[in-house]
């Protein structure tokens, strides 16, 4: 559903970091999934500009990155200590997290 935000190339590249991202933070690591995580939205970020043709700066991606951080330290620390429920539940919040900053990214670079 989330896919008619996007066209098929830009859904593909949102897809495929939000699935990557919402696995690493489901696996309970205790921080280090924190640091992959910021690297797979890091990418993401660079590879949606490049798909709009557009330079990564530190300016288009600041607010994103620390919004999504935070979030994701909160959920992620709430959730990494109920086993399978809890863990299933913080891929999903994290998928669809990257499905919105996604979105909002590209209105963003389209401005």
């Amino acid at each position: 559903m989330g896919d008619k935000m996007f066209d098929h190339d830009t859904a593909a590249i949102v897809r495929s970091h939000a699935f990557w991202g919402g696995i690493v933070v489901a696996l309970p690591l205790f921080g280090i999934e924190w640091i992959a995580y910021c690297c797979i939205l890091w990418h993401m970020y660079s590879k949606l500009c490049k798909r709009a043709h557009k330079k990564l700066n530190l300016g288009n991606v600041i607010v994103g990155v620390i919004v999504n951080i935070v979030i994701t330290v909160i959920i992620d620390s709430l959730l990494t200590f109920i086993p399978v429920i809890g863990w299933f539940g913080t891929a999903f919040i994290v998928y669809l997290q990257f499905y919105l900053s996604g979105k909002s990214f590209i209105e963003t670079i389209k401005k």
